[in-house]
């Protein structure tokens, strides 16, 4: 169930990986700003307890979480840079699913722009997995441009090398009825939903 390609895309774009993602003109770059500092609030509110940020990239969303955080990724360079922006955490390096964590051993588990990467097959077993080690899912993902749930892959390339990436954007109501959950955060460029 490995995607050795998506594995290798962002080991290799790690050391651009905020620089570039998603970035654009200068309104995309404040409303990108804007929502992760609101997220990152709505983060902030939740209870203290054990969580987990799923596939933490550079710890952009790790950084709002409290309590015993852990940070997993399967990449040592994005861990190298969430270690940087969040010396608290714990870091884990490992491949998943399944995840490295006991049986209702976390309150919550946190995933950006993660579960938007998953195939069927991956979604399955990760959900199965969240639901296994934590009481509550924060999955935050990407917004769609319009009015309907996306799917395709992508092309993106970094330092010459194109990898082609599968990549879903959501709107609110399909990545709310997805997960039965609750919508927290509906962006322009984000959305939270808490399952």
């Amino acid at each position: 169930m490995r995607d050795l390609v998506r594995e290798q895309y962002y080991r290799h774009r790690a050391p651009v990986y905020d620089e570039t993602s998603y970035r654009g003109d200068e309104v995309v770059n404040a409303g990108l700003d804007r929502e992760t500092a609101e997220i990152g609030k709505l983060l902030n509110t939740l209870p203290e307890g054990r969580a987990a940020d799923v596939a933490c990239g550079t710890g952009v969303w790790t950084q709002f979480l409290r309590g015993d955080i852990v940070a997993l990724d399967q990449s040592a360079e994005m861990l190298e840079l969430t270690r940087a922006r969040v010396p608290r955490a714990r870091l884990v390096r490992a491949l998943f699913p399944p995840l490295p964590f006991a049986t209702g051993g976390l309150d919550r588990i946190v995933t950006g722009n993660f579960y938007g990467l998953l195939r069927p097959p991956e979604r399955a077993v990760f959900l199965a997995e969240a639901r296994r080690t934590a009481r509550e899912l924060i999955v935050i993902d990407l917004r769609s441009d319009g009015d309907l749930h996306e799917e395709q892959t992508e092309l993106r390339t970094v330092d010459g090398t194109t990898y082609p990436i599968f990549r879903r954007r959501f709107t609110p109501e399909s990545l709310s009825m997805e997960l039965d959950g609750e919508l927290m955060y509906r962006g322009r460029y984000f959305l939270a939903v808490r399952a």
